[in-house]
């Protein structure tokens, strides 16, 4: 268990390394993620600048939720989120698939059965060079 400034308020919490939010602000982004999903059941159509105003949730919230997968954009070509690495526009997380792709061709997992009584069963990552390993097609 690490120590971490919480993102949000800066405060000081133990932290299992998934979560970057304090427990209390954790459940202020939490409350504050279903009203939009609350806002956008109600307004399907709506813009994120629509959402942000009507709710008083900041756009950089909102952003961290679409690049998070939580949240989508209905536009295909909107000019509000675009990908990391070649700045096509996305309409969620933080890639378009053609970089995700690229990106996660050598990383594969694999399930390993009863290896010990420790590691009963367990997910191993491997990564494959793709040039040195011909697969038969």
């Amino acid at each position: 268990m690490d120590v971490i400034s919480c993102e949000q308020c800066g405060k000081l919490f133990n932290s299992m390394g998934f979560f970057k939010l304090c427990p209390v602000c954790s459940e202020r982004d939490e409350k504050d993620f279903s009203m939009i999903k609350e806002y956008l059941s109600e307004h399907p159509l709506a813009k994120v600048f629509d959402v942000a105003n009507d709710l008083k949730i900041p756009i950089k919230q909102i952003k961290r939720y679409l690049r998070e997968s939580r949240l989508e954009i209905v536009e295909k070509n909107n000019k509000f989120l675009s990908c990391e690495d070649c700045g096509k526009p996305i309409r969620t997380g933080k890639y378009c698939d053609e970089c995700y792709r690229k990106f996660h061709r050598n990383v594969s997992a694999a399930y390993v059965g009863n290896i010990s009584k420790k590691y009963s069963s367990r997910i191993n990552l491997n990564t494959t060079n793709k040039d040195s390993i011909s697969s038969p097609r």
